[in-house]
């Protein structure tokens, strides 16, 4: 994928850099990237208490132009507020763009660790649809942005706008399981994506939530990472599934697992694989991992670099948005397969609006926008390490490089978002018998 930028999105951000120079203003972007640390640890404490959060009405019922307060107060540094009425649901993308009006504002909170990929989109939709809104990002790891997002909450500061990979924070939705979880979300989330949007009806099943859509990292969800080296030098074939790791040519293997093991990435391995023999569920991963020697490593990362120089044939599994670097690099030896089919969680890539958000308006014309097929196509070429959620769009145009492609490609076994909690209880038994450990 190229991080490549279009030269009318480098030309906008220059001029709105040039702008804040002259008029003294320090950079937004500059402003959260130096934010303070936050602490994961203390976020799980916070989250895991049952006392309810701060008590909120629901979002979205009251006119806020783009850059204005719920009840129509413009805000001291939002854009000119429009004086026409609201648009009806279900919006069009067009509609919010008419709406939100010049210079906009949009804050975003995201758990992707990078903040140039949300630049990069906002460039892209300000290009597509004319519009020149300026963003402002927080990118951290999803427990980071899940502490943010409580400790404003709590200060009754809510900064953003548009929130995605709060893990923390959406592991404790689900965690409640549909019925309270569905109560907690909406203290959090405004509330109707799935109807107020154009988009509720264009897209597949289970990618639409009320608080929530899947906006990108289409495609497979699980890559099983292995040293070509390794496989060449000993003549093994190239597994199609899990099922086929139990063949005596793997025995003795060493595969690499951080000290974090994703309970959801093996409850799905294990749930699915063991469908399809007679072996009960924990015994077939039991079984599985007998069959191998561990070798521990401190990240996923760490994985994908020891087998790529060669110092394990494999891992059982990473993300495969973590693990397209490594397969890209051309001075590392490790390819990645996807299995078929491949776990695809279908609201991966989620995109959220703060019940709380400061600019609603521009938040759902920013989520509108990511969906359309011009914006999700350009996700390809103009959108720093991304890759498009929508399946029903024509890259033959595209020059994709191969790992991408057949990620994208890959034969898929969606997983509702109220799903994913069932696997991740098998996958933590697992997690909590040893079996992953050195």
């Amino acid at each position: 994928m190229t991080g490549q930028h279009s030269a009318d999105a480098d030309r906008g951000r220059d001029e709105r850099d040039d702008r804040r120079r002259r008029t003294g203003v320090p950079s937004r972007r500059a402003f959260l990237a130096t934010g303070a640390a936050v602490s994961a640890a203390s976020l799980v404490g916070c989250l895991g208490s049952d006392s309810p959060t701060t008590a909120t009405p629901d979002a979205g019922g009251e006119a806020a132009g783009d850059g204005s307060t719920p009840g129509g107060t413009a805000s001291s540094t939002g854009a000119t507020v429009s004086t026409a009425g609201e648009p009806e649901p279900p919006w069009t993308t067009e509609q919010l763009a008419d709406y939100v009006g010049d210079g906009a504002e949009v804050t975003i909170y995201a758990g992707t660790g990078d903040s140039q990929q949300w630049y990069d989109l906002v460039d892209v939709i300000n290009d597509e649809f004319g519009t020149s809104v300026e963003a402002t990002v927080f990118a951290s790891d999803g427990a980071a942005v899940s502490q943010r997002l409580l400790q404003e909450r709590q200060a009754g500061e809510d900064a953003a706008d548009v929130i995605s990979v709060a893990s923390n924070l959406r592991d404790r939705i689900k965690q409640k399981g549909r019925e309270e979880g569905t109560a907690y979300a909406k203290e959090w989330f405004e509330w109707g994506i799935d109807e107020n949007f154009w988009f509720g009806d264009a897209l597949p099943d289970k990618r639409v939530l009320p608080f929530l859509v899947s906006g990108f990292n289409g495609g497979a969800g699980v890559v099983l990472p292995v040293s070509t080296e390794i496989f060449d030098e000993q003549g093994l074939d190239y597994p199609e599934t899990y099922n086929d790791l139990f063949d005596d040519q793997y025995e003795g293997l060493e595969v690499a697992f951080s000290g974090y093991v994703s309970s959801g990435m093996i409850g799905w391995i294990t749930r699915y694989h063991a469908a399809q023999t007679d072996m009960g569920e924990m015994e077939w991963i039991r079984s599985l991992m007998d069959h191998f020697e561990v070798v521990g490593v401190n990240s996923h990362s760490a994985g994908m670099r020891e087998v790529g120089k060669g110092n394990a044939a494999m891992m059982l599994y990473n993300w495969p948005w973590a693990a397209a670097p490594f397969v890209k690099n051309e001075d590392l030896a490790v390819e990645g397969i996807f299995t078929d089919p491949a776990k695809r969680n279908a609201t991966e890539g989620g995109l959220s609006i703060n019940r709380e958000a400061p600019h609603p308006w521009v938040a759902r014309y920013f989520v509108s926008a990511m969906l359309e097929k011009s914006v999700q196509r350009r996700i390809l070429t103009d959108v720093t390490d991304q890759v498009p959620v929508r399946t029903d769009l024509d890259l033959s145009d595209i020059d994709i490089d191969p790992y991408t492609e057949r990620r994208l490609n890959a034969n898929l076994f969606p997983i509702g978002f109220w799903e994913s909690a069932e696997y991740s209880t098998l996958g933590q038994r697992a997690v909590d018998t040893g079996m992953f450990e050195p």
